[in-house]
């Protein structure tokens, strides 16, 4: 081993614990694209699928599952949000991948179970042979038992898979916890190896900028980063997203009682306690907005609410104004099962209008059978956002997405401090792709290369050539 071996093999790397894929355990419904990463991740055994919304997480975990169940003639469970547990169960019916929907213990064979995420608790996961998480975006909170409680769980489960839309490329906390949750490295153990706590922002950490390769190297040991075909090389020009249309609605906000404490202006700058209080002062006039924009919108639309009150405010006024449509408001009180059955109705276009939040259903469906949608307002929550967009702004979408948004006048700096956190994203994720893509072709090891110096005339000898 020369010396430039002895280095690269002390650069920390995630070590393959897989087994080569058969040709024939591939679903012939993969594209090659598809193909190649599915082939990857059962190599590597313990894998990340950051692969953006439409480009086949379903039918890449799906056959992930059914080959490690092949291979170890084991069982493969799979976790997912319930909503999607019925999305998942069509799609393997599509894919004519046989899968089981399961609620608690049962004797299991070979093949392939699901269950959701509540239900965890009810199994005894030593009986699978491989994971597979849906939306494993719910490992991003550092700090939350669900995240704890899934890493020590599978801890010792020989094969793993998590997929999620590509997170964010300036949360590295969710990196780190996939890491972990793979058993390639523990979040704090990354933390001290490639980033240096903000001192400027209490909490924070940053990457250090001579670690900027390593670590983008390291992820892409074990991770997939993928926001277009064209990223690994392949023809994109089917992968291409149709027109986003953020249509900003103005309401006048010029209600008294906001001024009874003194104040002279009423100030665009909002806080949650400013936000709230004046989206409540403001819900008729944005209820009369919203009437306006369903008689122009076609069906199916979905309404996006924050609140209770909006939700049910919103339900009795569309209600009232449009007797003949098929309006449903889907609440978290409900049970899983009805919630469930309401957003795959929706997506069978059984439903006209339907109001919900996001933190019901702003994850993993898909409903590319729409193209219409309306805020009744917005936060800063860009995540939340950008996920609830993307439910139908999606590969798949036929059509152009129309987001209609409702603020009040004095709401504006909310969408333009979205707007700013929407570039920032778009830039980060491009460079984070880009990075993690091409060191999977090509790791740069320039700073390695020995380079030839002259020897100076004075230090050379009579026989020196």
């Amino acid at each position: 081993m020369d010396y430039l071996d002895f280095i690269q093999n002390k650069k920390p790397k995630s070590i393959a614990s897989g087994f080569e894929l058969k040709e024939e355990w591939l679903n012939p419904y993969l594209f090659d694209y598809q193909k190649d990463i599915v082939k990857r991740a059962c190599l590597k055994g313990k894998y990340a699928l950051f692969v953006d919304t439409g480009l086949g997480k379903s039918i890449m975990q799906l056959n992930f599952a059914k080959a490690v169940s092949l291979y170890t003639h084991q069982p493969v469970l799979i976790l997912a949000p319930l909503a999607v547990v019925f999305q998942m169960m069509k799609e393997a019916v599509k894919f004519d991948i046989p899968l089981e929907k399961i609620t608690q213990n049962t004797d299991f064979k070979e093949g392939i179970y699901i269950i959701n995420y509540e239900q965890l608790e009810k199994l005894d996961v030593s009986l699978f042979a491989g994971v597979v998480l849906d939306e494993s975006s719910i490992l991003k909170s550092f700090e939350g038992k669900t995240k704890q409680n899934l890493i020590d769980k599978f801890k010792h489960t020989p094969y793993k898979l998590a997929c999620s839309a590509t997170p964010s490329p300036n949360d590295f906390m969710e990196l780190g916890n996939h890491s972990e949750f793979l058993n390639v490295m523990s979040r704090l153990e990354m933390l001290s190896r490639y980033f240096i706590n903000d001192t400027f922002n209490t909490g924070e950490w940053r990457l250090k900028k001579h670690a900027h390769n390593g670590f983008w190297e390291w992820v892409s040991s074990w991770a997939e980063c993928v926001s277009s075909p064209s990223d690994l090389g392949y023809d994109g020009s089917s992968h291409v997203l149709p027109k986003l249309n953020e249509i900003l609605h103005k309401i006048a906000f010029d209600d008294l009682q906001y001024l009874k404490d003194g104040a002279l202006f009423v100030f665009s700058e909002q806080n949650a306690t400013t936000l709230a209080r004046n989206k409540k002062m403001s819900l008729q006039k944005r209820l009369t907005k919203l009437n306006e924009i369903v008689n122009d919108c076609t069906m199916p639309l979905l309404i996006w609410v924050d609140t209770n009150l909006e939700s049910n405010k919103t339900y009795q006024k569309l209600k009232n104004q449009f007797p003949h449509l098929n309006i449903i408001e889907l609440t978290g009180s409900m049970s899983p099962d009805v919630k469930a059955g309401i957003l795959n109705d929706f997506s069978e276009d059984k439903i006209d209008i339907l109001i919900t939040k996001a933190s019901i259903a702003g994850m993993g469906m898909n409903f590319q059978n729409a193209c219409n949608m309306v805020f009744l307002g917005l936060n800063y929550s860009y995540e939340s956002y950008y996920q609830s967009v993307r439910r139908m702004w999606r590969f798949g979408q036929k059509k152009p997405v129309n987001v209609h948004i409702i603020l009040a006048d004095n709401e504006t700096s909310i969408f333009e401090a979205l707007q700013k956190k929407k570039q920032q994203h778009q830039e980060m994720k491009s460079s984070m792709t880009q990075s993690i893509c091409g060191l999977k072709t090509q790791i740069n090891t320039h700073f390695l290369q020995p380079k030839i110096i002259p020897i100076p005339s004075f230090l050379r000898s009579e026989n020196a050539s």
